[in-house]
């Protein structure tokens, strides 16, 4: 029997990007039985509701006092009523198959130890040469490797769209991205995101990471290729890089020490990566002559001197 859907997308003051993917819901081969809105913001209600309840999908709204998007997909997943939960951002749109590509990998396998499947960002891949120059730091330094959905050693993990050697099948992985995944809802009877990797001023860092890397650890997790998604990253305004560099910086460390770690002597792979993408920000900073590369350099170094002080990510 193929599973039943339901389709999650927090938000917060993107009516226009919000649209643009609720458009795109929309034209799915596959609807979702179920679609869920979480508004940290303003929308006042559901948009396209009328449209979405013509073509037989439940619309669920909900605004909430709490911000943070990791509040907003634990939410969902606490009230979402199908088998399998798509999360989605506001800033997406999906190419017309994504969903039943997705959906389809649980549907035809017979794992039953597999519970989340992810999908690939159609206009973040590698650019031959911009991104190679950053590439090749990064794998000498432990930041990156070969494979890409794999965490090294380090604790840093070799990202989608960061080799010049995609995914160009369904295979095994290690993590998933928050707004590119599906995981069966029995999942969240075992496992939340963790408010840990927000900081006191709502930059989120990795959460999505670290959620479907636990669950890597009990259960199996798959990407496939065919199911593909274009990001427009919406504009930030007044963002805080001091704060984005320190964010970086504490989260990785936590999901290290937390996640990563087996032995003392791994300490050494994860203090080398930070120390190498500290050289890396510092020479970007002196080349671009950017005054936001310098103030993230500064986030940086207060995240390094945190960790020696021990102070947390909550306290800025």
């Amino acid at each position: 029997m193929p599973h039943t859907i339901s389709a999650i997308i927090p938000t917060y003051n993107r009516p226009d990007s919000l649209d643009d993917c609720l458009q795109s819901i929309l034209k799915q081969t596959r609807l979702p039985d179920e679609l869920i809105i979480v508004d940290d913001g303003d929308l006042g209600g559901f948009p396209l509701k009328d449209q979405f309840e013509s073509a037989g999908v439940k619309c669920v709204y909900e605004q909430k006092n709490i911000p943070g998007v990791t509040e907003s997909r634990n939410r969902a997943a606490e009230i979402a009523t199908f088998e399998v939960l798509v999360f989605l951002e506001d800033d997406v749109v999906l190419f017309d198959d994504y969903i039943e590509q997705l959906v389809n990998t649980f549907d035809t396998c017979n794992d039953d130890t597999v519970v989340g499947v992810g999908g690939i960002i159609e206009n973040d891949w590698f650019r031959y040469p911009k991104d190679l120059f950053e590439y090749l730091p990064f794998l000498l330094f432990g930041l990156t490797g070969l494979r890409e959905g794999k965490v090294k050693r380090s604790g840093f993990a070799t990202d989608y769209g960061k080799t010049p050697w995609p995914i160009k099948k369904t295979r095994s992985v290690d993590f998933l991205l928050g707004g590119v995944s599906a995981f069966k809802r029995s999942v969240f009877s075992e496992f939340q995101f963790s408010n840990r990797y927000r900081s006191a001023s709502g930059y989120g860092q990795g959460e999505d990471k670290e959620f479907s890397y636990r669950v890597s650890r009990k259960y199996r997790l798959l990407v496939n290729p065919s199911a593909r998604l274009y990001h427009y990253c919406a504009p930030k305004s007044n963002f805080n890089w001091v704060i984005k560099g320190r964010a970086f910086v504490l989260s990785r460390y936590y999901f290290f020490r937390d996640q990563v770690r087996r032995t003392p002597f791994d300490w050494l792979f994860f203090w080398f990566a930070l120390f190498g993408y500290s050289l890396y920000r510092i020479g970007i900073a002196l080349v671009s002559f950017k005054k936001k590369e310098w103030r993230r350099v500064q986030g940086i170094a207060t995240g390094l001197l945190d960790i020696c002080r021990g102070r947390s990510l909550d306290s800025l």
